[in-house]
């Protein structure tokens, strides 16, 4: 499919060409030097303009900070959360309160589903945004895939745990009974010879169907809920200094948007007040397949194209290098297990390590003096890069 961009003289113009899963960015070259001198002049006033923001005050473009700490895909693991929040001494480990601070912390989206406590998580990060911005740092999270599912009632991934933060005690109690009694319905009379089977399948499939706290779930990720509310103002896009951060990847084609352009589309999508995900067009910012948040083909593919594609996007938004979450690193590098990996000659870098699957707790990457390190909860750093 080509979709061919006005380009009167002297403008930079584009023409966007989609094969399979990939995008390209071709500038049309009406005088020789047009175009470059345009993304010049474009990104010089970007840097004169003032800070673009979101209706939640998150600034989209400014200033590599001192010191910024990463962390990837949650997945609803606010334990694991807590526990590096505490070892970078960014969190009181008996308040909980921000002691980080100038630093910068950075949660690249999908907070919710697969894990025990999204709730949890997503108040910590609620309760400690404007204790960091009173000190002089911040706290950004990402919107994820999983995000925009989870308001707009996808709830595939949602865990019986993720509904039971939301249920009264006593909802608890009798959810754990009826567990008990299922159990011992599925095992047979204990007297009776034979084979029993496997009890894991049927066992979260029951505790699915009947886990409580569903309905004040759905509520509260609802448009008018606390956490459905926050979530529509989560920042799609942003920029550090040279530094991109996007939860899934930025090809030409939405990196021509701007980031506040992106921003801008964002909330134009919200405002058409979707109540489920299949309502969303799905060539939509929230939905396509190579948009914000669902590209992958930086993480997983080799081809000329590709990095063509990176490097094309990047010049757009004046970045030169793209932080993603979405596809795990593992996914890619079976012998990067829970840590973060660079793609494209560096120039992309995989924070979704897989936080939350069994014995593997994963890593953080901290940004500080020009140098990207990763840390692991047991203390010990390495260099991944330099700026």
């Amino acid at each position: 499919m080509l979709m061919l961009a006005s380009c009167p003289s002297n403008r930079a113009a584009a023409v966007t060409m989609r094969t399979g899963c990939f995008a390209r960015y071709i500038p049309c070259d009406r005088s020789e030097d047009g175009p470059r001198r345009q993304r010049d002049i474009s990104r010089t006033l970007s840097y004169i303009r003032a800070p673009l923001s979101t209706e939640a005050g998150y600034t989209l473009e400014r200033e590599l900070p001192q010191r910024v700490v990463i962390l990837g895909d949650l997945n609803a693991q606010n334990a694991l959360m807590r526990r590096y929040l505490v070892d970078l001494k960014l969190i009181h480990k008996k308040s909980g309160a921000w002691i980080g601070g100038k630093t910068v912390f950075v949660q690249m989206g999908d907070i919710p589903n697969r894990g025990p406590s999204a709730r949890a998580a997503m108040d910590l990060m609620m309760d400690i945004r404007p204790q960091a911005q009173a000190a002089g740092g911040d706290v950004y999270w990402l919107l994820g895939n999983h995000e925009v599912m989870s308001v707009l009632g996808h709830e595939a991934y949602v865990t019986a745990e993720e509904y039971m933060e939301f249920a009264r005690p006593e909802e608890i109690d009798s959810f754990y009974t009826d567990r008990t009694r299922y159990i011992y319905e599925q095992l047979g009379a204990p007297d009776v010879a034979g084979i029993v089977e496997p009890l894991g399948g049927k066992m979260r499939a029951w505790e699915e169907a009947h886990a409580p706290g569903k309905e004040v779930y759905r509520k509260m990720m609802g448009a008018n809920g606390k956490y459905g509310r926050q979530i529509r103002k989560l920042p799609i896009a942003f920029r550090f200094g040279q530094l991109l951060f996007v939860h899934g990847g930025l090809s030409p084609t939405w990196a021509a948007q701007g980031i506040d352009g992106l921003a801008r589309l964002a909330r134009d999508e919200w405002a058409k007040k979707p109540r489920f995900y299949q309502e969303l067009d799905p060539q939509s910012i929230f939905r396509d397949p190579v948009g914000p948040l669902w590209h992958r083909a930086y993480c997983v593919a080799k081809a000329k194209v590709v990095k063509t594609d990176l490097l094309a996007a990047l010049d757009l938004v004046g970045a030169k290098m793209m932080f993603v979450g979405h596809t795990r690193t593992d996914s890619v590098d079976p012998l990067s297990v829970s840590m973060p990996l660079l793609r494209q000659r560096g120039r992309v870098v995989m924070t979704d390590v897989g936080i939350g699957d069994p014995g593997e707790p994963g890593s953080v990457l901290v940004i500080e003096k020009n140098r990207i390190e990763t840390w692991t909860t047991g203390g010990t750093k390495s260099r991944l890069a330099d700026i």
